[in-house]
């Protein structure tokens, strides 16, 4: 089972903090304002591991510590406090003394990693869940969120868009990955899911452009959802009325389009009126099928990044890249390099002409709050162990 983390602090931002990256490790989260909640929340489901963020006094988590010790709890007990605080020592001592399983205290201020470094051993790689999750449970439940990836300008390296993506929270699995909810794009709930992202992606990019990030941002339906007159015209009344919005992007994956390139470009040039752009998301070999096109009413193309990772080094995958990158240039749309993770594949998508980036080497999905807050003002430098 996904392990359990009970987060006890009755500091609202250092909650929120800890609850989003405990999360993204592996864990199913619990926030606890006091001792009273921890009690409620640990008696439902036990805990594996309870952090214990320490403000000016230890008496707060001597009452968490005593709910603990009092439940039998067999939680890993992490404290994180400042690196001369005298509560930090007493509150461990005390844990100690009540039998509890105490990690090494953290420190602040902390790096992510070295968060994660404390807790790895209770929470392992993931397995595979043995059975999908029912999507139409999900909707119906809530458990659907949208995560965003930055896209980053390879001349600026700052932000020009982000990928929404879908995310699953279940109350007992933690984050599920999405091949374990996601159906074939001709399921019956691909429509409702669809509108979903739609909606939320919207609803989301006015959250941004009050909080002056109004990046252009990309959503992910099946060309099978887009052929349906209804659909369209759904998506025509969910574009903002905003100065500031300059369009929304669908990405329809390479391979559909191929198996249908009429309607594809049909739909391409139906959408442009209501300030929508179709991209070839996931194109690969089968990029020589869009060069022959007569006409080429798309907007962008993300090479697949089973394809541009590992360009660096693989001839054949670096000749795919230039062929695309030469279609791209002929037509006056960028091109996106996705899935790079190392800094040698950084620097030969740029050497190849990619426009954009997209991809772990300068920014993880993230939560919608956590996208806005740590999404880079500055220029975005890209180093050997990842982005600075």
């Amino acid at each position: 089972m996904t392990p359990h983390a009970g987060i006890a602090t009755a500091e609202p931002h250092a909650r929120a903090f800890l609850c989003e990256t405990l999360a993204e490790l592996g864990f199913v989260v619990h926030a606890c304002a006091d001792a009273h909640d921890v009690a409620t929340e640990n008696a439902a489901v036990p805990f594996d591991l309870v952090v214990l963020p320490l403000a000016g006094e230890a008496r707060p988590a001597a009452e968490v510590l005593r709910v603990l010790a009092s439940a039998h709890s067999e939680a890993a007990v992490l404290l994180i406090g400042g690196r001369h605080a005298l509560p930090l020592a007493a509150a461990f001592s005390l844990g100690e003394e009540l039998k509890l399983s105490m990690l090494p205290p953290l420190t602040a201020p902390f790096r992510v990693d070295e968060l994660a470094a404390r807790v790895a051993h209770i929470c392992p790689p993931r397995a595979p869940l043995q059975a999908p999750v029912d999507l139409d449970e999900a909707l119906a439940s809530g458990w659907l969120e949208l995560w965003y990836q930055a896209k980053v300008d390879l001349k600026s390296m700052l932000p020009q868009g982000a990928e929404a993506l879908c995310r699953l929270r279940h109350p007992h699995w933690g984050i599920v990955e999405p091949a374990s909810f996601l159906p074939n794009g001709a399921d019956p709930p691909m429509r409702a899911l669809s509108e979903f992202v739609v909606e939320r992606a919207m609803a989301d990019w006015l959250t941004f452009a009050r909080q002056d990030t109004p990046l252009a941002l990309a959503v992910n339906v099946p060309l099978a959802i887009l052929r349906e007159p209804d659909f369209v015209r759904f998506l025509w009344s969910r574009v903002p009325a905003h100065p500031q919005f300059g369009g929304l992007l669908i990405e329809v994956n390479a391979s559909e389009m191929v198996r249908d390139l009429d309607g594809a470009r049909a739909v391409a040039r139906q959408l442009r009126f209501a300030n929508i752009g179709l991209s070839i998301d996931d194109l690969g070999p089968e990029w020589r099928e869009f060069a022959a096109l007569p006409d080429f009413p798309f907007v962008e193309i993300k090479v697949d990044a089973a394809v541009a990772s590992g360009c660096a080094v693989d001839p054949e995958k670096r000749a795919v890249c230039s062929g695309i990158v030469e279609l791209a240039a002929r037509h006056g749309v960028p091109t996106v390099a996705e899935g790079i993770e190392s800094a040698e594949d950084f620097y030969a998508t740029r050497e190849l002409g990619f426009d954009l980036l997209q991809g772990f080497v300068c920014a993880r999905p993230m939560e919608p709050r956590k996208f806005v807050k740590t999404l880079p003002r500055l220029p975005i430098e890209v180093t050997p162990n990842g982005p600075r």
